[in-house]
């Protein structure tokens, strides 16, 4: 009897628990064909999906997305709708609209599963946090990024860069005229040290020819330099937060690399704290002030009111992303660089002869600004080789997005688009910023000249640097555009007035990651993760 009651109770049990799995199955069924075929932006012309159950998500996930926008644009016009999963996403070139998107930042916001997924390598730095506490931060931080002190940075910009070019100098010397570098790797060492200097006024010590080891440069090369090729697993995770419970070897390298910065930012933290509890007026500080030390500095002032103050974790947070964000893409940026004036000799010739107008080899940041051709080759790096080539933002609410140019939809010309809460926006920076129809028919060419005579369309576009999106605009704009910029300047003017660059392998054997940053690497050996290798010998026609 006893076991006729048990086995009862088990099917009992196990028909519960098949009635409530059929159940979610059918409401997940059901939503998920409810935002498929029920949503509003099915009305705006677009592709069909190429698997109903992941729409592009896959092809997205793994490749940069530009090009295929851009190739829909010609069939489909400048504002269309695609699915990934079952989200509808809007994706427009029309930059009244995305200048709508990026100034209404209390609208449209960094989706959710992006911050969470972001968060592991970043922190919830003010790169991913929203809404007030977005600007709470911004407040803290923001005099840190201020053009004075940025320029009180130079003599470590300098500093760095002269260190490099002596490395290359023996390294050149060694190999009787000429040697083959990964461009890229030691741009990462050059930046990544420089960083460390500027936020902590510490050493990591990566830029020399054997690096010793080193727990934190570890770290920082390690969320860093996340994976290369995106793969499935990451794509599940992002797609579907609950698996990030789930143990997985990246996951926990991740949290591990954030608590070894962590501590240090912790220690560090704690260190400024009683430094300036020690001299309390700026003039009694005879070094100039980093990163950490002026948002400590600005979170104690009496003016910020106890609940308007960053705790400690935020600060540390910010730091991470200081660190990460700031000298990976300035590492990117400056890769570029150096791969476009090798592709490109006429240029190289003119920049290095505009580099040597200067007489002196610590010109002052002023001096390397005024240099005319400089500017216009580091503007149309940035224009078409963006470290991010398209961001992400979602609706946090209904609403009705602004047109310039007219849509078709349902046979109605329409200056407005209802944008349903819950749907991703799709910020196209590298389609905006070589748009035929913003810069010309030449907007693929690498031509600094043009910089000499934009056409008036390109003033529409809503950036907030040299008329393209590379650095975003809005409020969430990048803070530290001016550190990138000088930074990578002063390392063209030390590097490019000792050496001539060219490419080690054929121009089109380098191509870019498919990751969040778009690092160059070799098409024909991308399990090498990012490299430029190029060939540099001493310059002697100066």
């Amino acid at each position: 009897m006893h076991r006729f009651l048990h086995s009862v109770l088990m099917t009992d049990v196990l028909l519960l628990f098949l009635g409530v799995t059929l159940a979610i199955l059918v409401w997940q069924s059901w939503s998920f064909c409810s935002r498929v075929f029920r949503n509003r932006l099915c009305s705006l012309p677009g592709p069909s999906s190429p698997s109903f159950f992941l729409g592009y998500a896959w092809r997205f996930w793994t490749t940069d997305p530009t090009e295929l926008h851009e190739e829909w644009i010609q069939r489909y016009g400048r504002t269309l709708s695609y699915r990934i999963l079952a989200d509808h996403c809007l994706f427009t070139m029309d930059t009244k609209a995305l200048k709508h998107i990026l100034i209404r930042d209390d609208v449209y916001q960094k989706p959710p599963n992006v911050r969470t997924f972001m968060a592991q390598m970043l922190g919830n730095g003010t790169v991913l946090s929203e809404g007030d506490q977005h600007r709470r931060q911004k407040r803290i931080v923001n005099p840190a990024f201020g053009s004075t002190q940025i320029r009180a940075f130079t003599d470590i910009f300098f500093s760095k860069a002269s260190q490099l070019r002596d490395i290359f100098s023996l390294e050149v010397t060694r190999n009787r005229g000429s040697v083959e570098v990964n461009m890229y790797e030691w741009a990462h060492r050059m930046t990544l040290d420089v960083i460390g200097e500027a936020a902590f006024s510490y050493n990591i010590g990566s830029l020399q020819i054997d690096p010793t080891p080193n727990e934190l440069c570890d770290a920082f090369q390690l969320v860093s330099r996340s994976v290369t090729r995106m793969s499935i697993w990451p794509m599940l995770q992002f797609f579907f937060p609950i698996l990030r419970m789930l143990p997985e070897e990246q996951s926990r390298r991740f949290a591990s690399a954030r608590r070894a910065m962590g501590q240090f930012a912790r220690q560090l933290i704690d260190d400024k704290r009683r430094e300036l509890s020690q001299h309390e007026e700026k003039a009694t500080r005879s070094r100039r002030a980093d990163f950490l030390t002026l948002v400590v500095e600005a979170n104690m002032k009496a003016n910020v009111s106890p609940g308007q103050n960053l705790s400690d974790q935020t600060i540390i947070d910010e730091c991470t992303t200081y660190l990460v964000a700031g000298h990976e893409t300035t590492a990117i940026t400056l890769s570029y660089f150096m791969y476009n004036v090798a592709r490109h000799p006429h240029v190289q010739e003119r920049l290095r002869s505009e580099l040597h107008s200067i007489g002196t080899d610590a010109p002052t940041i002023e001096q390397i600004s005024s240099l005319r051709y400089l500017e216009n080759v580091l503007r149309e790096v940035l224009r078409l080789y963006p470290a991010i080539p398209s961001s992400l933002r979602m609706a946090m609410d209904d609403d009705t997005l602004p047109l310039s140019e007219p849509i078709n939809i349902d046979g109605v010309m329409q200056d407005r688009i209802w944008v349903p809460k819950g749907t991703p926006v799709i910020i196209p920076i590298l389609a905006i910023n070589r748009d035929k129809a913003l810069w010309g028919d030449d907007a693929l060419e690498f031509r600094p000249e043009r910089w000499d005579a934009l056409p008036d369309t390109v003033s529409s576009i809503p950036g907030l640097w040299a008329n393209n999106l590379t650095f975003m605009g809005g409020p969430h704009a990048c803070l530290g555009y001016r550190f990138s910029l000088n930074q990578i300047k002063v390392a063209v003017f030390t590097l490019l007035r000792a050496f001539e660059f060219e490419l080690a392998v054929p121009a089109e054997d380098i191509g870019k990651s498919s990751t969040v940053l778009a690092r160059p690497m070799r098409l024909s050996d991308p399990d090498k993760g990012p490299q430029l290798p190029m060939r540099i010998r001493a310059c002697t026609l100066y």
